[in-house]
């Protein structure tokens, strides 16, 4: 069927629309502080704590969150990768006209003839729908390459673009050296002559990234804080790439949030987390462990329960272990001690591949004359001791009901269910079946949290092999 343009007056109103496509109320949140807390902006990954926004009164009422929520952020490609991009089609749209995307055929309605819309894009212009609505750095699918090689004028670039999109060995060997964009695509493949209209039918939308809320709104009644790692694609996990067209590749959001300006608007909505809330009893001890970036959920954690503390509440404890790669990732350190200090969290010793080098993966030591346990894995890029807290942590989970909660890579779950096991069968002197009963109930009861990802930049869960062999999700 062949796709036109047809022209649209006026602008839309881009949150409206977003509320409306995603179920989801969409709102428009000021950036008023963003500075790298770890690494640089110049030079390789970083790590950035940003704050968003809001002084409408009436967004107030519309804003509601708890410790563990999720704040999902609606990117943007960034405009010289849009520019050039448009350049490359043809014919060249304009990018001043608003257009509508239609299909020539009328249809019949009860409100009589209209023209079938075939996707559901709001009013825009190219520009626009290639910046807010389509996701051009995703390396194309090999359905995709099968039918955009239709628009290649020169004969090999024809025929390679369908052996790519025809072999899986060759697609992948060449997606995973290259990483290409819709851009890189265009330039490897240059006699591609692709009309607009084609790409915006054919492109994937762009989807919402996730990230934990690192404030609590108690304390912060009018915005909200994320750490955000700023991901770029690496060869050894610190030196960026540079692929066969001279670029580099980066996390499309976190790199988004980490070019905003002070004053710019970013629109987001709030994601209910019921599954990695704080008890509702207060008095309930939990344990929490994160690992680099994986503190962000847990700094709303004590901000809460610090808030709680002001207004009288009595609480249960809280103890955070955390492991770094470096030193210069243990995040918000002096403020950690401050809630220490108010008894708001405890923070036993920790360690990081800076201090103890050489453990080997999947090793776990465990010294229990003196209560010491260490987890080393993923070959010692992040290693995390628990010095004189064995017994505690078998006092507080199976004890005290407590709960425990994880935030990191799905390495550091498995790790952490090994390491129970090992303390529940040493201090419950609990038989194989006594133990795996244990982390059942730990499980079943709601008491074992857990935010899993394979990716430190993306914040979905995923689904993980536990150690009885079954497949859980956080």
């Amino acid at each position: 069927m062949e796709l036109i343009f047809a022209d649209a007056p006026g602008r839309p109103h881009f949150t409206e629309y977003f509320s409306n496509a995603i179920g989801e109320e969409v709102l428009p949140l000021t950036v008023t502080y963003n500075e790298v807390i770890a690494g640089s902006r110049d030079a390789g990954p970083c790590t950035i704590q940003i704050k968003l926004s809001w002084q409408d009164v009436a967004m107030n009422k519309a804003v509601s969150f708890e410790p563990g929520d999720q704040l999902g952020i609606l990117p943007q490609n960034g405009d010289d990768m849009v520019l050039k991009l448009i350049q490359r089609l043809d014919p060249v749209p304009s990018l001043e006209q608003t257009y509508r995307l239609m299909t020539p055929n009328e249809i019949s309605t009860i409100a009589g003839p209209n023209k079938e819309f075939v996707r559901y894009l709001p009013p825009a212009t190219v520009f626009d729908w290639f910046k807010k609505f389509l996701d051009i750095t995703t390396p194309p699918t090999m359905m995709l390459l099968s039918e955009l090689a239709t628009y290649a004028t020169n004969q090999t670039e024809k025929e390679r673009l369908n052996r790519l999109s025809e072999d899986p060995g060759k697609y992948l060997h060449w997606r995973r050296s290259r990483w290409p964009t819709i851009l890189s695509l265009l330039e490897e493949f240059s006699s591609l002559s692709i009309p607009a209209v084609v790409l915006i039918y054919k492109l994937p939308l762009m989807q919402p990234c996730f990230y934990s809320i690192s404030s609590c709104l108690l304390s912060s009644p009018t915005c909200v804080d994320l750490t955000v790692g700023v991901v770029n694609i690496t060869d050894d996990g610190s030196s960026p790439v540079i692929f066969p067209d001279g670029s580099s590749r980066s996390g499309l959001c976190s790199m988004y949030l980490n070019q905003a300006t002070i004053g710019a608007t970013v629109n987001a909505f709030f994601r209910e987390k019921p599954q990695f809330h704080l008890p509702e009893d207060p008095t309930v001890p939990i344990i929490m462990v994160g690992q680099d970036i994986g503190i962000a959920p847990f700094r709303s954690f004590w901000m809460h329960r610090a808030e709680l503390m002001r207004g009288g509440q009595h609480l249960g404890t809280a103890i955070f272990y955390g492991g770094y790669r470096t030193q210069e990732m243990n995040l918000y350190r002096e403020e950690k001690l401050q809630y220490q200090n108010i008894g708001a969290i405890e923070l036993p010793t920790t360690y990081c591949r800076e201090a103890v080098q050489g453990c080997a993966p999947d090793r776990v030591l465990v010294n229990y004359p003196t209560n010491e346990v260490v987890f080393c894995y993923d070959q010692g890029l992040v290693q995390m001791v628990i010095s004189d807290n064995a017994f505690r942590m078998y006092e507080s989970l199976y004890l005290q009901n407590g709960h425990i909660y994880i935030c990191g890579d799905f390495h550091l779950v498995r790790y952490v269910r090994r390491i129970l096991r090992l303390i529940f069968e040493e201090y419950g002197n609990l038989n194989e079946y006594e133990v795996k009963l244990a982390l059942q109930d730990l499980e079943d009861s709601g008491r074992f949290h857990d935010r899993c990802r394979f990716h430190h930049h993306d914040d979905d869960p995923c689904l993980v092999d536990d150690i009885f062999g079954r497949i859980v999700g956080s």
